[in-house]
């Protein structure tokens, strides 16, 4: 048994750890984009607007209907008034009183109906122009001027540089060593253009899921005051000093896969020279041999040779000083 120790070491790049993709709430024709990659924005600025003609026509539209909604109450208020009057003097009936009403309260909700539509129209109209939530800068755009874009199609991205972080694609195997740990171990992150600025970090975030493509998981280090050289997009090294663990290194002919395509080993049973297949787990895959991490003791002997062929409880020979 030997005790393996290994620093990890991969390529990742600085990214802010808030990064939003932004774009209008409606669809229509970019009349002009303000920004470009790069731009630095302050909160509420204009970074692009589409053509809003269609909105502005149905602004007008329900400006119209409120106008004729307020001209309609007006009347059929004073058509009430009138009614109520001639009732208390006895010169109109009960029934026309009570139509007289009915109008003005039907005019009422004419008029909430063509304010909301209104207040619809406006805010239809606020979403041609596309301004920025916060402060920021501009990392990649997504539509140009005279390009018909649909609702909520990113037309810019946003990214907050004061909060920066390193990304990493780790690969699976490395992954779940590092998630036995009690506690995942501190980042050395170094820029690839300059070796001598370095930065701390800890693991803030590791994917639940492995990509599809690369077959890595997304790892993302919050760095502890990162030098301003650190820019979104830089190329960086990091480094993390894996714990040290007991492992037992075997012949890759030693392996035998189980039905459930779970690894394992035939194991001697002595004195009676009788096999048992045991799972283990395997904590590193290399060349002509494998690093099992459990499952194994040290001084147990393990069948290296014609692994496929055994049965649970058959007799062996071992050729002692044959390293079987």
């Amino acid at each position: 048994m030997t005790q393996f120790d290994r620093t990890a070491a991969l390529t990742g790049e600085i990214r802010a750890r808030r990064e939003s993709s932004l774009g209008f709430r409606v669809g229509g024709k970019v009349v002009e984009r303000l920004v470009d990659v790069g731009d630095k924005v302050a909160e509420g600025d204009l970074l692009a607007h589409l053509d809003s003609q269609d909105q502005q026509n149905a602004l007008k539209a329900a400006q119209s209907e409120v106008a004729a909604a307020q001209a309609s109450i007006e009347q059929s208020r004073t058509q009430e008034e009138r009614q109520r009057k001639l009732l208390a003097d006895g010169y109109t009936t009960r029934t026309q009183y009570d139509n007289a009403q009915r109008r003005y309260a039907q005019a009422q909700a004419e008029l909430a109906g063509a304010q909301a539509k209104l207040s619809l129209a406006q805010d239809t109209l606020s979403y041609t122009e596309l301004r920025a939530d916060r402060a920021g800068v501009i990392t990649a755009k997504g539509a140009e001027p005279g390009q018909v874009v649909a609702s909520g199609q990113m037309v810019v991205r946003l990214a907050d540089p004061n909060e920066r972080e390193a990304v990493f694609q780790v690969p699976g195997a490395g992954l779940r060593f590092e998630r036995k740990s009690a506690e995942l171990p501190p980042v050395e992150v170094r820029l690839v253009s300059d070796r001598n600025l370095v930065a701390e970090g800890t693991i803030r975030e590791v994917s639940p899921g492995v990509d599809p493509v690369t077959r890595t998981y997304t790892v993302k280090v919050a760095l502890t005051d990162p030098p301003p050289a650190f820019l979104l997009g830089s190329a960086v090294v990091g480094r993390a000093r894996l714990p040290t663990q007991s492992v037992i290194n075997l012949p890759s002919s030693a392996l035998f896969q189980t039905a459930a395509g779970e690894p394992a080993v035939w194991v001697v049973d002595q004195p009676q020279d009788t096999v048992t297949l045991r799972p283990v787990s395997v904590l590193q895959y290399d060349t002509g041999t494998v690093t099992v991490s459990s499952g194994l003791k040290a001084g147990e002997t393990v069948v290296i040779g014609g692994s496929q062929k055994l049965r649970p409880g058959q007799k062996v020979t071992i050729r002692r000083g044959s390293g079987t």
